[in-house]
């Protein structure tokens, strides 16, 4: 077995079969927001030509449309089952003829020497083990796996050769966010990231860990200064050094770098953090012209309040009852230029409204760019704004409550999974059962304050206790950084062109 990292969370895996994970090889993605980083080399025909392609979840830096464009119609495309069949209709859409679902922890055996097996874990996440029958692969990519349901994998597959983790922020929540109450931001910290990295080591005890799936800068004009926040390898590498593991050693894969079961490792030199400011700076000027053409397009979407109002009306209609209990106060949505600027969901009237003055009431205040939150709208992806960081965030005091529970909350609607009468069928409860052991994780972290960090972060949403055990630590800054976080994300219904 031979795997190459491509850059970011693409892998492509060669024996006597060939497969590509998560394809993103070309340009940007999230409205020009994230770029690779490192940059991407020159792509071979071979990474456009492989037997199989297999994609962990629907966010564009791992569905990325651009490349899977290219890719020809008759490639045997693999995708998780979840409770909703969200990619394959996706992948059906682009022209693709044969497309797999693999259920949660079976195992699919491409050729003699190549098998694979998926792990969903959240609403729309998954992980991939990749295996000749001596090598083990468990990619995590930017799946929260943790805990039983990561023991799953170990307890199939035994101690993984190589585990490939990412390690930076995918969603706005904090970098993108100011507070009037600044213990609101101190959920989840730059810290949370390096703990969550060494801890799946630990409980993997994989002979390598490899950072992964954070290959990203942020080269748009409204995002570039939220590159000094993003978590590096570099800092992976030195909280590694630190922390005792024995049984790990740590390994930094450059985009193009490779892993041979026969010649072992094909590693550069290249350090691409050293200089990392004047890197960006020429990106940048590389990718300014796009940017540009870009804004122009924007600039000339418009943004009407009926459609903003009939798409959050539908969300309203299809939450559970008692939701309003977990969004008391009104979420808040400023556009610019509007002659009544804010425009307001209300979950407890279920009532979407538009006005002069700014509610007193507020939960937050939203600002995203007019020609995105259309699109967005259009498309059915608001909550992939949050992922894009092209957006701004006031939070009133206590209001990351209601905050993140709105964005957890759109994204299940916008992935399908709401209304609930939707989840009444054999698929989701068969879906469910396989799955069991993520269950019962929530419930153990629940009752013991332990577990995944998509747990945890439910644990701490759901319950008025979190923000007092919070608060009664917020001078230690052990404890405060231990809090971590995990939104879900939603999957479009249409492409992107970037």
């Amino acid at each position: 077995m031979r795997f190459t990292v491509v850059g970011h969370a693409t892998l492509f895996v060669e024996g006597d079969r060939t497969l590509l994970v998560d394809p993103w090889l070309f340009g940007s993605c999230y409205w020009r927001s994230w770029w690779h980083y490192p940059p991407i080399a020159d792509v071979p025909d071979s990474w456009l030509a492989p037997d199989y392609v297999f994609v962990t979840h629907h966010h564009f830096d791992h569905f990325h449309y651009p490349t899977l464009r290219r890719l020809d119609r008759d490639t045997h495309m693999l995708v998780p089952r979840f409770a909703i069949d969200f990619m394959v209709g996706e992948l059906r859409n682009l022209g693709f003829r044969y497309i797999t679902e693999l259920p949660h922890d079976d195992v699919m055996e491409l050729s003699p020497t190549l098998r694979i097996a998926a792990y969903q874990y959240g609403f729309d996440d998954s992980a991939l083990v990749i295996t000749d029958g001596n090598t083990v692969i468990a990619n995590l990519n930017d799946c929260k796996i943790r805990g039983r349901a990561l023991g799953e994998i170990t307890r199939r597959f035994g101690r993984p050769t190589f585990l490939l983790k990412n390690y930076s922020w995918a969603q706005s929540y904090p970098i993108c966010y100011r507070a009037e109450q600044p213990s609101d931001l101190d959920l989840l910290s730059r810290e949370d990231y390096l703990t969550d990295f060494i801890q799946s080591a630990r409980e993997t005890q994989a002979r390598y860990a490899v950072p992964f799936a954070s290959m990203v800068c942020l080269l748009h004009p409204e995002t570039r200064h939220l590159n000094k926040a993003l978590v590096t390898a570099v800092e992976v590498e030195e909280a590694f050094a630190g922390a005792g593991l024995t049984a790990t050693e740590l390994v930094r894969f450059n985009p193009g770098d490779s892993w041979d079961s026969r010649s072992g490792f094909a590693l550069t030199d290249t350090d691409y953090f050293a200089d990392r400011d004047l890197r960006l700076a020429q990106l940048e000027t590389e990718v300014e012209p796009i940017i540009r053409k870009s804004l122009e397009e924007e600039g000339f979407r418009e943004l009407h309040f009926d459609d903003f109002r009939r798409h959050f009306e539908e969300f309203l209609r299809a939450l559970p009852p008692l939701t309003n209990r977990l969004v008391r106060r009104p979420i808040v949505f400023e556009v610019a230029g509007d002659e009544q600027p804010y425009w307001v969901i209300d979950f407890r009237s279920r009532s979407v409204s538009r006005r002069a003055t700014m509610p007193a009431d507020r939960a937050n205040l939203v600002r995203i760019p007019p020609g995105v939150l259309a699109d967005a709208i259009e498309k059915r992806i608001v909550y992939y704004v949050h992922i894009s960081m092209r957006i701004e965030i006031e939070l009133r005091p206590d209001g990351y409550k209601e905050d993140l529970l709105f964005w957890g909350i759109l994204a299940i609607w916008e992935l399908g999974y709401l209304p609930l009468r939707t989840m009444i069928n054999p698929r989701a409860f068969g879906v469910a059962w396989r799955r069991r052991n993520e269950a019962w994780e929530a419930v153990f972290s629940k009752l013991f304050g332990r577990g995944p960090l998509v747990a945890r972060m439910t644990s701490n949403l759901m319950s008025d206790e979190g923000r007092t055990e919070r608060d009664s630590g917020a001078d230690d800054p052990r404890r405060r950084n231990r809090r971590t976080a995990r939104i879900s994300r939603g999957a479009p219904r249409g492409p992107r062109a970037d």
